[in-house]
């Protein structure tokens, strides 16, 4: 029996991705790390753990992985996930408080993503994106972030948050022309 043939591979520039999608990245770190959270990790350091775990897994990337896009925030629902689990359990151990350096280890984050990410984080765009994402009501907030930031297929958003398929899709369509219309939205939505 022939052995099966290897995937191929799905080289990226994650140079270039990372440009691409730094300030998206960021600004769902934002929206995901809820307040509870941020005594434990700040979307910074979760930015900057996302994209130390890209590098990682970008060797073994192949084409089955998706768009770049989707494939770089799979990876961030992961490292969140994860890092709620730690939350969870060292807050049910009694710790008070603590640097997010108790959940992540940023010793290895190159400078110049470290810079990027504090860059971003006193971005003018970003901060306006930001807080009109924060005046959305739930339900769009949440379309916006699985299928606008996560590139979420739409049938599984519809399924996650409890709605019909077309009724999702007309609700995105219309979410994405007024979230275009912002000002500065740049390229924050694909």
């Amino acid at each position: 029996m022939d052995p099966e043939p290897a995937q191929p591979t799905d080289d990226i520039d994650l140079e270039v991705l990372y440009r691409e999608q730094a300030a998206s990245l960021y600004a769902w770190a934002c929206l995901r790390t809820e307040r509870r959270l941020r005594q434990w990790v700040t979307p910074e350091d979760l930015t900057q753990e996302i994209w130390v775990r890209a590098t990682r897994a970008a060797k073994a990337r192949d084409a089955s992985s998706g768009p770049p896009r989707a494939w770089l925030f799979t990876i961030a629902k992961h490292v969140l996930y994860e890092v709620r689990r730690l939350a969870e359990r060292n807050g049910s151990e009694g710790a008070a408080g603590g640097s997010t350096t108790r959940l992540l280890a940023l010793d290895q984050v190159p400078a110049e993503i470290t810079s990027l990410t504090q860059r971003l984080s006193r971005d003018d765009a970003v901060k306006d994106f930001l807080t009109r994402v924060d005046q959305l009501d739930d339900e769009d907030r949440m379309l916006l972030i699985h299928v606008g930031l996560e590139a979420m297929p739409q049938t599984e958003a519809a399924a996650r948050l409890g709605m019909g398929y077309d009724a999702l899709a007309k609700r995105w369509q219309r979410l994405r022309e007024r979230v275009r219309a912002w000002p500065s939205t740049g390229n924050l939505l694909p």
